[in-house]
């Protein structure tokens, strides 16, 4: 199951650092949901079931924000941000453990926000605060593939900032 669930993870993971290197919200977006997924089988086969719960959360929360510029969700759009994020923190109080397993949480909160911004410099900073809660929460459970996954999506996020953000300014300065 450690090995299996360590190449599940894996793929989560590369599916989440592709993420931040897509250049619109929505293709963001959607391979979040994919990677969700796949953070959702590792941690059920690692039996880590507050970080299955949690990305279990994130697919749903992600799923309403690709889906954002459709008539229901945005005739519902905080009704529905509101009952996600009071979901996530009521399952996670439920299925609290000790204090680490209030880091998913908050992870997850931040993920959620992420994904009902429209401009993708601030879904990559907000996306930022919850790595470090996912990182340490994946050490602590065992999901070593996905602890190597927050390191590096920490890089992912942080040189998407930069190439984006930074340096495509910089670029348009120089040829003003």
């Amino acid at each position: 199951m450690k090995i299996l669930s360590f190449i599940v993870g894996l793929s989560a993971v590369a599916l989440y650092l592709l993420c931040f290197q897509l250049k619109s919200a929505k293709k963001i977006i959607a391979c979040r949901l994919l990677s969700s997924a796949m953070y959702v089988l590792q941690y059920l086969l690692l039996f880590a079931f507050i970080g299955a719960a949690m990305d279990t959360a994130a697919l749903v929360t992600s799923s309403f924000a690709y889906r954002r510029d459709t008539k229901f969700v945005k005739k519902y759009k905080i009704p529905i941000i509101i009952l996600t994020n009071l979901g996530i923190i009521i399952i996670g109080i439920l299925l609290y453990e000790n204090l680490f397993s209030l880091l998913p949480i908050a992870g997850v909160l931040f993920e959620s926000a992420s994904g009902w911004m429209k401009d993708e410099k601030t879904i990559r900073i907000v996306s930022l605060f919850g790595v470090p809660c996912w990182l340490v929460y994946n050490v602590v459970s065992g999901a070593y593939a996905a602890a190597f996954g927050s390191t590096l999506a920490l890089v992912s996020i942080i040189s998407a900032l930069i190439r984006y953000h930074i340096l495509d300014k910089s670029k348009k300065s120089a040829s003003s």
